[in-house]
């Protein structure tokens, strides 16, 4: 099941981390203009890249918030701290 970022009551015009990503990655690409102002080919694998960073960040700051490892580790060195399964 996918994680979906909730919009809240309170800021309803807060923008998702999804959204987020997708802007900045149109940024990056595009040059430092507006993300709005382009016309993206393909919007789904666009928003199959920015779902999995928004995932990626979340699992990083859960395993942090579980005390594993220390600022500056990459998500995969991070996991490599996490004991196996048994």
């Amino acid at each position: 099941m996918r994680f979906v970022w909730p919009r809240t009551a309170v800021y309803p015009a807060m923008r998702t981390p999804v959204e987020v990503f997708r802007d900045q990655i149109i940024r990056a690409v595009t040059g430092n203009k507006p993300a709005m102002v382009f016309h993206v080919v393909d919007e789904t694998a666009l928003l199959r890249l920015c779902n999995r960073l928004a995932e990626d960040e979340r699992a990083h700051a859960l395993l942090r918030a579980k005390g594993y490892g220390g600022t500056g580790l990459l998500l995969d060195e991070l996991a490599a701290l996490v004991p196996n399964a048994r």
